[in-house]
């Protein structure tokens, strides 16, 4: 066999253990000596005298700067900012979310005359009465005689709906305890039967009271101000409404269980309602203080009279009514306007024979939002019903009583308007 071939340089830097192998002939044995191997310098055995070996290889060079990497820092970085940017906004939203909450829950979070971000010089503060004495007894400084037809009253429409939670059907945004501190004497009370007992509703939304919070809460004001009197709109909504159990009292009855048989109404009833009787005259302020005068909005049983409980609504006899209520849309407001007006002026205008309530509605709830009658749109674009109607009894236009004026979301201004005209009656 021919002696093996020195190993190559590549198959050496792959194997360098054969570096050190030695050369065997095909014919040595065990006995014959070794040859000596080939004095090739890739085989000769390294000694320090010995010639040096190939210098190794060079390592390879180190490889180019991965572009990857740098793609993936500069997504990770920008993963960061997203979510940076993420947390900016949820944070920028949850605030917002906050103030709105602030806003819904006192008049305004800017300013006495603003309320979500509508803003009105005759709307919304009427809180900033509630702590006067003055306003809670204004009646006291008027002489018994002064007819009810004669003097000028602030009133609210829908009364109940401050907390009722929607744009369309919100009407108020003081409860009545806040509304009778203020000054407001007039109220508009809707109620549908449910399970024998009258609920407050603004036209299908409930307003989480019922006719019994009213009472209670006109009955304990009448009680603490002996000499004001509260003219009550008692209206049925609509018809009964299925509940826990099926109805077996008529609207009318259950009117009637709280002013005689309720074990928590009927005994301070008896105290506070007045005794209406429709063949009399209205009422003189004399007799109607500590009292609730019922506006008859709802049918008696049996085809009884209209006004068998308090003046007919509406009846054409002892009733003289503005209540323009549907608007197409803001711009149509100024129509609203001029039916007001001319209302104020009848009222102011007309001989007081004491034949007959005025009631005047500034407010409007179809067509447009009901805090946009009021205080205009956001916008400014329109002036609303509160601010027309305040200026132009400040103004003293056409003096003389006003009636009964219906705001929605009235302020201190509004009502002050309104009081101011029944000076001449001042004992």
């Amino acid at each position: 066999m021919r002696p093996q071939s020195p190993i190559p340089l590549n198959d050496r830097r792959r194997s360098p253990d054969l570096l050190s192998r030695p050369f065997i002939s095909s014919s040595s044995s065990s006995s014959s000596p070794s040859p000596s191997p080939p004095s090739s310098p890739l085989l000769r055995k390294h000694s320090p005298d010995a010639a040096p070996l190939l210098p190794p290889p060079p390592p390879p060079p180190p490889p180019p700067p991965h572009h990857h990497h740098r793609r993936t820092t500069t997504t990770y970085y920008l993963s960061w900012l997203a979510l940076a940017a993420f947390i900016a906004l949820s944070i920028m939203m949850l605030l917002r979310t906050l103030l709105l909450t602030a806003a819904a829950a006192t008049p305004c979070a800017v300013s006495a005359a603003c309320y979500h971000g509508f803003r009105s010089a005759f709307s919304f503060d009427a809180h900033l009465l509630a702590s006067s004495p003055r306003h809670a007894a204004w009646m006291g400084a008027l002489r018994n005689d002064t007819l009810l037809t004669s003097l000028s009253i602030p009133g609210t429409h829908d009364t109940m709906t401050y907390a009722i939670g929607s744009d369309v059907l919100q009407c108020q945004n003081w409860n009545l305890s806040v509304q009778l501190a203020a000054g407001l004497r007039y109220f508009d009370v809707r109620a549908r039967l449910r399970d024998d007992q009258l609920h407050i509703y603004h036209g299908d939304g409930d307003t989480g009271f019922g006719y019994q919070d009213v009472l209670l809460e006109v009955f304990g004001f009448l009680a603490r101000n002996p000499s004001e009197a509260v003219v009550l709109r008692v209206k049925q909504e609509g018809p009964p409404l299925p509940g826990q159990r099926n109805n077996t009292l008529t609207f009318e009855e259950a009117f009637n269980y709280y002013l005689h048989n309720s074990s928590i109404t009927a005994k301070q009833a008896a105290r506070h309602m007045h005794d209406w009787d429709p063949a009399a005259p209205l009422p003189a302020l004399g007799d109607l203080r500590s009292k609730v005068l019922v506006l008859q909005d709802f049918p008696a049983d049996h085809d009884g009279p209209a006004n068998k409980y308090g003046v007919a609504w509406d009846d054409g006899r002892q009733m003289v009514l503005e209540d323009r209520w549907i608007v197409p849309d803001v711009h149509h407001l100024r129509d609203k306007w001029t039916a007001i007006r001319e209302a104020l002026e009848r009222a102011a205008g007309d001989v007081q024979d004491n034949k007959a309530l005025y009631l005047s509605h500034v407010s409007a709830s179809v067509g447009v939002l009901p805090i946009e009658a009021a205080a205009g749109p956001r916008n400014g674009s329109v002036v609303g019903m509160n601010d027309e109607t305040g200026r132009w009894l400040e103004n003293g236009d056409q003096a003389g009583r006003t009636g009964i004026v219906i705001f929605d979301f009235p302020g201190k201004r509004a009502i002050e308007a309104v009081l101011a005209r029944n000076a001449a009656y001042n004992a």
